[in-house]
């Protein structure tokens, strides 16, 4: 190196950094492809779930995660993106992140006879 370069030092960000929104753990039937399967966890930006195949990393997946309160269906129908894919056995856990097409369903708020049902926060 020469004795006058300009050294730029740029910060590098783990990957617990990049994620813009919390992670919570929530175990609950999704379709992915139309293939049944069930969330490991989920997030306002994506989710993981787990999946008897694996996924191209860079592929485009509709999800439709089945929310259930007080026993109505609220059917979340997403489009993702595959971002991570991690053998774990004979099945796999499949990271994905949430498409702008993502259209929420109108899931009335907890209330006296309603509380939510609180998440538990992943680490």
């Amino acid at each position: 190196m020469q004795a006058n370069a300009v050294t730029i030092q740029v910060p590098l960000q783990r990957r617990e950094e990049r994620r813009s929104s919390d992670r919570y753990v929530a175990s609950m039937p999704v379709q992915v492809n139309g293939e049944d399967s069930t969330t490991h966890d989920l997030s306002a930006g994506g989710l993981s779930f787990v999946a008897d195949r694996s996924y191209d990393v860079g592929a485009r997946i509709d999800v439709v995660v089945e929310y259930i309160l007080d026993g109505h269906h609220y059917p979340l129908r997403c489009q993702a993106q595959v971002v991570r894919v991690q053998a774990s056995g004979t099945a796999f856990t499949i990271g994905a992140r949430l498409l702008p097409e993502t259209r929420l369903p109108d899931v009335p708020e907890g209330g006296p006879d309603h509380p939510p049902r609180p998440l538990r926060r992943v680490a």
